[in-house]
């Protein structure tokens, strides 16, 4: 997830920091690196726009799918190129939806393209 609020209590555990690219080629090598290195199960989490810890639960997230493709996705396909074992959905919700239930984020985009 990409950092846009600094005082998020998960901000450190964000792997991508405030730049796609970046976190693009550190998300690939961290499942490697768990996965091939230490033979763990990596697990990618939260998909997707999961950015305040702050009623985590009921904040909705309205983002275009130009700017998911080119600011917010990109290292979650990165891991899930590298072989990332799970991914786990967020709490919030994404365009209206609940994100555990949008088909357009899991099944759409994280599954068919």
């Amino acid at each position: 997830n990409v950092r846009r609020v600094p005082w998020n209590g998960r901000n450190a555990e964000y792997i991508s920091g405030e730049e796609p690219h970046l976190g693009t080629r550190l998300a690939a090598a961290y499942v490697r690196g768990v996965q091939e290195g230490a033979g763990l199960a990596a697990v990618l989490k939260h998909f997707v726009l999961n950015q305040q810890e702050t009623d985590r639960t009921s904040v909705d997230s309205h983002v275009d799918e130009r700017t998911l493709w080119e600011m917010y996705y990109p290292p979650f396909e990165a891991a899930v190129r590298a072989g990332v074992s799970a991914v786990m959905c967020s709490y919030n919700f994404v365009n209206g939806k609940q994100a555990c239930a949008n088909a357009d984020t899991l099944t759409t985009d994280l599954k068919q393209r």
